[in-house]
């Protein structure tokens, strides 16, 4: 579907490898080949359309890099096609390792293996918010009514600044770089 899309070369490159690394997740957690992977919840068409999505708005962005937080999965249980799990499910946590998580106490899943897939793919480095001169800010709501949190994905572009001009408000910054950060 991907390579017959009307996407740009690069749209269909971000996709193809959020879903590789998605199948490659799925497939040891599995006990499988990626070749043997059934996209069972995968293969929706939200998570379909939250990674091409994901790849068409990487693009249209324009950025050089991209920096995150430490990555929040909630915690509890969830059911899944293979029965009840702790959270994070299987496949999220595989595909988070080496990531730094966040602590939650939000009974609730908050990284699904799709947005895991795309945060491990796309997300150069992970830590607080880097120096920068803030162009833009964006935010997502997600539809499940959290009681400890607003369900939110806040993305903030910028352009990359050193250290010395920050701490000088009135000096000026060099532009190095295209950072966006989310919380």
């Amino acid at each position: 579907m991907i390579d017959g899309s009307r996407l740009t070369d690069r749209q269909k490159d971000f996709a193809r490898r959020i879903f590789t690394r998605l199948g490659e997740a799925e497939a040891k957690v599995h006990g499988t080949t990626i070749q043997k992977v059934h996209f069972h919840e995968v293969g929706a068409v939200d998570s379909i359309a939250d990674i091409v999505g994901a790849a068409i708005g990487w693009d249209l962005l324009g950025v050089e890099r991209i920096v995150a937080s430490p990555i929040p999965t909630g915690r509890g249980f969830i059911t899944i096609a293979h029965g009840r799990c702790s959270i994070p499910a299987p496949a999220t946590a595989e595909l988070l390792t080496g990531i730094p998580l966040a602590s939650s106490d939000v009974e609730a899943e908050l990284t699904t293996p799709t947005g895991a897939a795309i945060v491990a793919t796309l997300v150069e480095s992970y830590g607080p918010v880097p120096p920068m001169r803030i162009a833009r800010i964006g935010y997502g709501a997600g539809t499940r009514e959290l009681p400890e949190q607003p369900n939110v994905l806040r993305l903030i572009v910028g352009t990359a600044t050193d250290d010395a001009a920050t701490l000088n408000r009135f000096g000026s910054s060099r532009q190095t770089s295209t950072t966006p950060a989310a919380n």
